[in-house]
């Protein structure tokens, strides 16, 4: 309740800031994309539960209304729909649907914003993303909605120290679950952050986190406090490394709930919930936060590595430690012709609310190119590999896709009053 109190309130200031509105530039983005898919395993199954692959057609259109009076607001809203279709799956079929808010108000030192999402994909999407430690063991392509708020405050102390204070909370649900392995949680968390500007090119600071996580289908509640120092250093304009470095402690417990009485006990009287899996992992886990970037920017190239460890949910409702290390690459070849490159591995252990059944190592290689046809038109080709592994099972699923997407911008219709 207390992480849901303040997002309101910060949410009435961003309303209430609102009343300024006054010569903004509004402005209209439609956009829609067609894409053509063929992947070779669909549900990411094993070898030995025989792998299926199947032609796809995607329609996703999308439109973004933003608004803004410079150094003073901005806004915009962004909603998007995807249906994709299998020629020979019928199970695999999805229709998601992605909303984004986004506000910000400011004066010469001091900034609000808020951000908001609804989402509503299935458990694992048809992009492949595999966040789901279930795909490739079993189809179930269950609906998830995803609500996240997350108002922030920044408050600039000097031209050389700022302040910043986040507040999010996300809640996972899933619709007609056919697998009692998903399983709905919140996540609530609260981040301060401290910076400094030490020398021109060095900008040091310290962070401190809170979150906590509850699953209420099988009473499992984790906390998960973080301390780390940060460090930035700006080598030239277009080369900048941070790394973030510190120390988390996760406490993970079963909540003990007084459940009802059936016909046979006294009337009034409670009785406690038995525990639902006697292998449930809880107590206090300590280990290491880290994270470490490298960007790089130049006219026509552009490099980002990030190698990480963190905390995160799962979508069984339990908590997982995650080590992962991605690349992206992205070359101008000509004014309309891009080259683009990722490379990214995670390995996920589960150390509450649940066992190593669920721990995995994934590997995605997706190359693409992009070609500008025109002022409003554009197409896309990319091939994505992924590797899965289940860990305790050794069980591995690979996927081989290649898409063709076409993509139509429509001018943007723009106004000011």
């Amino acid at each position: 309740m207390f992480f849901k109190s303040v997002v309101l309130n910060v949410l009435i200031i961003s309303v209430l800031s609102s009343s300024a509105l006054r010569a903004a530039e509004w402005k209209l983005e439609p956009s829609v994309g067609i894409r053509a898919q063929y992947n070779d395993n669909v549900n990411m199954r094993t070898e030995a539960n025989n792998p299926v692959g199947s032609t796809g057609y995607t329609l996703d259109p999308k439109i973004k209304l933003a608004a803004e009076e410079q150094n003073l607001w901005n806004l915009s809203l962004s909603t998007r729909g995807k249906v994709t279709r299998y020629q020979d799956l019928r199970d695999a079929d999805s229709n998601n649907v992605y909303v984004d808010l986004g506000s910000g108000w400011q004066t010469e030192r001091v900034m609000l914003r808020f951000n908001a999402s609804l989402t509503r994909n299935t458990n694992f999407d048809d992009d492949y993303d595999t966040e789901s430690p279930l795909a490739g063991l079993i189809d179930d392509k269950t609906e998830r909605e995803t609500t996240s708020l997350s108002p922030s405050v920044r408050w600039n102390l000097s031209k050389t120290s700022r302040i910043i204070f986040n507040v999010s909370t996300t809640d996972i649900s899933y619709n007609e679950v056919t697998s009692t392995s998903f399983r709905a949680y919140t996540n609530d968390s609260i981040k301060f952050k401290w910076d400094w500007q030490a020398l021109q090119k060095h900008t040091f600071g310290y962070t401190a986190s809170y979150s906590e996580q509850e699953t209420p289908k099988v009473n499992y509640t984790s906390d998960t406090t973080v301390l780390s120092v940060d460090y930035t250093y700006n080598l030239s304009q277009s080369d900048v490394v941070i790394l973030s470095l510190g120390g988390r402690r996760t406490n993970s417990s079963e909540i003990i709930r007084c459940v009802t009485p059936n016909e046979f006990e006294v009337t009034g009287m409670c009785r406690f919930s038995d525990p639902i899996y006697s292998d449930m992992k809880t107590g206090t886990d300590d280990g290491v936060n880290f994270n470490l970037s490298y960007t790089n920017q130049t006219e026509r190239a552009s490099n980002a590595f990030n190698v990480a460890r963190n905390i995160i949910p799962s979508s069984t409702g339990s908590t997982q430690e995650q080590r992962s290390v991605n690349y992206k690459f992205s070359f101008k070849n000509t004014e309309r012709f891009t080259s683009n490159l990722l490379l990214d591995g995670s390995e996920a252990e589960t150390i509450g609310g649940g066992d190593s059944s669920y721990d995995r190592t994934r590997y995605r290689i997706e190359p693409s190119i992009y070609y500008k046809l025109s002022r409003d038109w554009a197409l896309s080709f990319k091939y994505s590999y992924i590797n899965q592994n289940i860990t305790n099972t050794d069980q591995d699923s690979t996927s081989n896709a290649v898409y063709i997407n076409l993509l139509l911008n429509w001018p943007k219709l723009a106004t000011t009053y």
